[in-house]
């Protein structure tokens, strides 16, 4: 669950910095924006979204080291360490009750400056629900790896970053109902065009995955944008100490969802 946390992340990342129809492409020379990329999961303490930094942000959410992790766990761990990354400058929203509220979106985005991009909801131009069927294609990261570091010359050996073997498929009947959809928003405009999308292709089904609402439910607890706790330490050195994670709510679990 830790690597496919990393995955979704790593690819809103891509999309951030070197666009959607970004490829990669074995032996061929990067953009540095690539191998910054790549420096924030390597698996080593100091790198933002290490399994290292991972692991340790989970004590905030209840989760001892080594203890297995739900989709809402690595959602909301991803979200507290993104507070932590200004190079990305990611603003994520973790929506909780099935319900991605509009409003909430909007202010999280407010707080973080404007060239702040969001990692919550869909793609500008997603292909529309009737061409999806009903399969799925995914891909497996329980692939035991070699370690790798920064090179001398700064760079990273990627090969084990990408899928060396060829996607495999299911029927979507058999995907596990606990599950996180990770979708991203270059800009404000996008955002809207993926609501749009939303109230046209999703919301008319009976079964629905989640809801789109406008404003803020008035029986739910007052809204509180994330931000980044006071410390006067880097995110590596903050969460070394399990009594500083107590800064952060815990928050709770996805709701499973009946097909």
């Amino acid at each position: 669950m830790l690597r496919c946390g990393q995955m979704m992340l790593a690819q809103a990342l891509i999309c951030r910095h070197l666009g959607r129809d970004w490829n990669w492409e074995k032996q061929r020379e990067q953009p540095k924006e690539y191998q910054r990329i790549l420096q924030c999961f390597l698996d080593r303490k100091d790198c933002c979204y290490s399994i290292h930094q991972m692991a340790q942000m989970g004590v905030g959410e209840g989760k001892s080291i080594g203890e297995w992790f739900g989709p809402n766990t690595v959602a909301q761990v991803l979200k507290k360490l993104a507070l932590f990354d200004d190079w990305n400058s990611l603003a994520v929203y973790v929506s909780m009750d099935n319900t991605v509220v509009i409003e909430d979106i909007k202010k999280t985005c407010c707080v973080f400056p404007l060239s702040a991009d969001r990692a919550d909801t869909g793609s500008p131009h997603p292909p529309s629900a009737s061409s999806q069927r009903d399969e799925l294609i995914f891909l497996d990261p329980h692939t035991t790896q070699t370690f790798v570091d920064t090179e001398e010359n700064g760079m990273v050996d990627d090969q084990t970053f990408h899928c060396l073997q060829s996607p495999q498929r299911m029927n979507i009947l058999n995907l596990d109902p606990s599950v996180a959809l990770g979708f991203f928003c270059k800009e404000e405009k996008d955002f809207d065009s993926w609501c749009s999308l939303v109230q046209k292709e999703i919301l008319k089904e009976n079964l629905r995955m989640f809801e789109l609402v406008q404003k803020h439910p008035s029986h739910w607890p007052p809204f509180v944008p994330p931000a980044k706790p006071e410390v006067t330490t880097t995110g590596a050195e903050f969460i070394d100490s399990a009594e500083q994670l107590e800064d952060f709510d815990l928050e709770e679990d996805f709701e499973i969802l009946s097909v």
